[in-house]
């Protein structure tokens, strides 16, 4: 949703504590938009505010100033806010058309006769256990859709709600607290609230989620506020609101809120991957599936193949084969999914479009088979074992039972009769879940951010509100824990964590802004290993500068460990990289001792060798290498090179015949191979061509190739006629 310019400039001052500008800003748009209630309200601020900056000027001590200031900075905002929502409203059709259909109904919504028409529905319905067996279900259908109704009604009003005072926001938190009230109607009065937060920050309704996740005793409710005072938090206005950083403070001090924070930023991470886990699952996983199943799909429904009588003679293992890659196809997403991967949303996001996820409301209603919009088909497919059996155990979001619902009730009169029976016997199954795992808080919470992700990514009016998974190439609002508002809280033990999940994902731009907000109390050796990493990949830094600083962490990461071997690793390549070939060879003599069978760090020791001219020495290694592993090719390049260096040329040249001739053959052996012929004297025509194979794979230019090695040409009596004519010759 695109905010309006004169309102950004409102906000801007804000922040900066500036009641005075902030105001001046606000006379200014209501210059170019009138609204002559909220401009009399900014009147009355603007005396105010004249009358405080009157009496300081003339050297009066108010004891009681900032108390006034930050009243006067809050009241101020609290008219951005609210004309901010008033813009919003006139400039969106779909937000107009909402709140001009709430004027229309002329319901009340004072918080008293929401609860209490919250708390009658739960009486009726727990009434209707005294009506005759015959009628309790016609009874049921009554109450629920009329209740639906007034549910949707309220959903809107409190999405669409200005700033709350704290007498509301009280009352609020009191009603979704009481247990005089369906779980299902708090549930989703969570979600119309998170909405509200996330397109306007308001203080009181981020804290009345706060605390209704802090005291509710019902799972679900509380999951749902911890979402959503986390999506709807807002640092940008700490200086406006200090109590918000203040009361996150106090709540990460609880250990289980520090393990239920840690899992909802993963948690989050894993929900925007959904949609390039659904293309790792188109590509790699459903061709094998649809090509090795028994049926396949025409215009007329779901049709199952004729087995072949001759196959079972011709290939009698073809069943097990292909059995054992539909098997190997679901394990993959079964992997997927345990990791936390949002495996269904590919699939899902095509059965959005129906009527039902017209209403808002629908997308985050939890599952009842008495919503009006799925009752009919529920009692008509009630025999269905299989469907009965899906909504109770199956692995999916709410709203996607309702499209579950939808779609298999379109299907089903045309799948073949024998999948029909097995489906109405319960005879098949999708994935269910374990009954004790499904009311875990790990389950339900990421039950409900794959909800409500698809509302923000599928909902045809999600534009008209503030995207919190709107990531592009860097996270952006997901990763919470690179907010200030967690620096210095107990929540930087679970950093290290997140930190190494970014790396995997090579999330480096994230990594670095998660690493910003570790207090240096944290930098631990984690952080230290993290940042070298993170640093090599994008830091703005020349070369030089980056290899010292890369080096400099892995070295105080080994304060951290010394006996690390990844940050002994580390260490030594990056002295290879600044050319301190004696300290790299003392760096891979402590790896080699304590790793003897890692021939890597042999090769690495050798290379340096090379470089400081120890060629005795590195040949003697690299010959033992090579007997011990003929096959090897990352030796047998380091021996050529070897060769090379020493002049053995006649030794060197096959090994590089060998090298260029391989399927694993690497663009630096055609280059070296080139060097080789060139320094040998002979086939010059041929190294010519090794150049410009090495050119045309890298993309690199002759003159930056041959200046890299521009000391080596000179040992080798290369002189520089000889190397432009070389030049000309790759050119030509």
């Amino acid at each position: 949703m695109e905010r309006n310019e004169g309102l950004k400039r409102v906000l801007a001052q804000l922040a900066r504590r500036n009641t005075g500008r902030a105001l001046t800003e606000l006379h200014n748009f209501f210059a170019s938009w009138p609204r002559p209630q909220a401009e009399a309200e900014m009147d009355a601020l603007m005396a105010e505010y004249q009358t405080m900056t009157h009496y300081w000027r003339h050297g009066y001590k108010d004891p009681q100033l900032k108390e006034n200031y930050d009243l006067l900075l809050h009241r101020t905002y609290r008219l951005y806010a609210n004309t901010s929502l008033w813009r919003r409203i006139g400039s969106s059709p779909f937000v107009s058309t909402t709140y001009s259909n709430l004027i229309l109904k002329s319901r009340e919504f004072s918080v008293l006769s929401v609860r209490q028409e919250m708390e009658t529905f739960v009486s009726d319905v727990a009434m209707v256990e005294l009506a005759p067996q015959n009628k309790q279900e016609e009874q049921l259908v009554t109450l629920y859709g009329q209740h639906h109704g007034q549910m949707s009604l309220l959903f809107d009003y409190l999405w669409t709600s200005g700033q709350w005072s704290d007498a509301m926001g009280d009352a609020i938190e009191e009603m979704l607290l009481s247990p005089t009230i369906d779980s299902r109607d708090q549930q989703l009065l969570v979600s119309a609230v998170t909405l509200a937060l996330i397109n306007t920050f308001d203080f009181v309704k981020f804290r009345t989620l706060l605390r209704v996740y802090r005291q509710s005793t019902d799972e679900r409710v509380r999951q749902r506020a911890l979402v959503g005072w986390v999506l709807g938090r807002n640092y940008t206005l700490s200086s406006v609101f200090p109590e918000e950083r203040q009361l996150v403070s106090e709540l990460t001090e609880d250990p289980q809120v520090q393990q239920e924070l840690a899992e909802l930023q993963i948690q989050m991470i894993y929900t925007v991957n959904a949609e390039s886990d659904n293309r790792k699952i188109q590509s790699e996983i459903m061709p094998d599936l649809l090509q090795h199943n028994n049926f396949r799909i025409t215009r007329n429904g779901i049709e199952e193949v004729e087995e072949d009588p001759l196959e079972d003679i011709l290939h009698p293992e073809a069943d097990d084969e292909r059995m054992e890659k539909v098997e190997e196809s679901f394990r993959k997403m079964v992997d997927m999914q345990k990791q936390g991967s949002d495996i269904y949303f590919g699939g899902f996001s095509q059965m959005k479009r129906f009527p039902f996820f017209h209403q808002i409301s629908n997308w985050f209603t939890p599952f009842t088979m008495y919503h009006p919009e799925v009752v009919e088909t529920m009692q008509r497919l009630k025999a269905n074992r299989f469907l009965q059996q899906l909504l109770k155990t199956g692995p999916f979001c709410d709203s996607d039972k309702y499209s579950f619902v939808f779609a298999f009730s379109q299907v089903l009169e045309r799948v073949p009769q024998s999948l029909r029976e097995m489906l109405e016997n319960g005879e098949a199954t999708m994935g269910e879940v374990p009954e004790e795992e499904i009311h875990t808080p790990t389950y339900i919470r990421r039950m409900y951010l794959q909800d409500i992700y698809r509302f923000f990514r599928l909902f045809p009016h999600a534009g008209q509100f503030d995207h919190p998974f709107q990531t592009g190439d860097e996270l952006g609002h997901v990763l919470f824990f690179a907010s200030p508002l967690f620096k210095g809280t107990p929540m930087e033990r679970s950093f290290d964590k997140v930190a190494s999940m970014l790396l995997r994902q090579k999330r480096y731009k994230d990594e670095d802004r998660l690493l910003k907000n570790y207090s240096e109390e944290q930098h631990g050796y984690t952080y230290w290993m993290v940042m070298a990493t993170t640093q090599s990949q994008i830091s703005p830094m020349n070369e030089q500068a980056k290899h010292e600083f890369v080096l400099a962490c892995y070295e105080k990461a080994l304060m951290q460990r010394p006996d690390s071997e990844k940050a002994q690793n580390g260490r030594a390549r990056m002295l290879f990289a600044l050319k301190q070939y004696d300290e790299a060879i003392k760096a891979y003599d402590q790896l080699i001792e304590a790793n003897p069978s890692k021939v890597s760090y042999e090769l690495n020791r050798a290379v340096c060798l090379t470089n400081v001219g120890q060629y005795d020495e590195a040949q003697q290694c690299l010959f033992r290498l090579y007997y011990d592993a003929p096959d090897d090719l990352n030796v047998l390049r380091v021996l050529a090179w070897t060769l090379t260096g020493v002049g053995k040329y006649e030794q060197a040249l096959p090994m590089y015949e060998r090298l260029t001739t391989e399927a694993e053959s690497m663009a630096d052996d055609f280059l070296n191979q080139g060097f080789c012929l060139w320094f040998a004297g002979e086939q010059l025509d041929t190294a010519v061509k090794c150049f410009r194979r090495y050119l045309t794979e890298t993309g690199a230019t002759a003159d930056q190739v041959l200046e890299n090695e521009r000391e080596l040409l000179e040992q080798k009596g290369i002189t520089d006629p000889e190397v432009q004519m070389m030049l000309d010759a790759i050119s030509a």
